[in-house]
């Protein structure tokens, strides 16, 4: 490997930590130029995903905050552990009404 395709790997790989991966992309091609490009196919791949996900939150704010860390904090897991025990405690008194019903339906019957 020559000291210029070390270079250009070492670039792209600050590029990808530095979440630039459009630029990242292009070093790692130059570098799969000199050195064969099943040597960098997938950082390539991986830089194209990259791209990807970043298009998808910026055209969609709430998906990119599922992916935050902010979603993860303590407090929001009370509050979300919170309003799934009170959605089960919902579910199960529509659960009761529906067999209460259904049994009222079959005594008419």
């Amino acid at each position: 490997m020559s000291k210029e395709s070390r270079s250009l790997i070492k670039e792209a790989n600050k590029f990808f930590k530095q979440n630039k991966f459009e630029e990242a992309e292009q070093l790692y091609k130059r570098a799969g130029d000199q050195l064969g490009s099943e040597l960098v196919s997938t950082s390539i791949w991986l830089c194209q995903k990259r791209k990807s996900q970043q298009s998808i939150a910026a055209s969609n704010p709430l998906k990119s905050n599922l992916v935050s860390s902010d979603a993860y904090t303590a407090e929001n897991f009370l509050k979300q552990k919170k309003q799934l025990e009170q959605t089960q405690q919902l579910l199960e008194e529509y659960y009761q009404q529906s067999q209460s019903l259904k049994l009222q339906l079959m005594q008419r019957n």
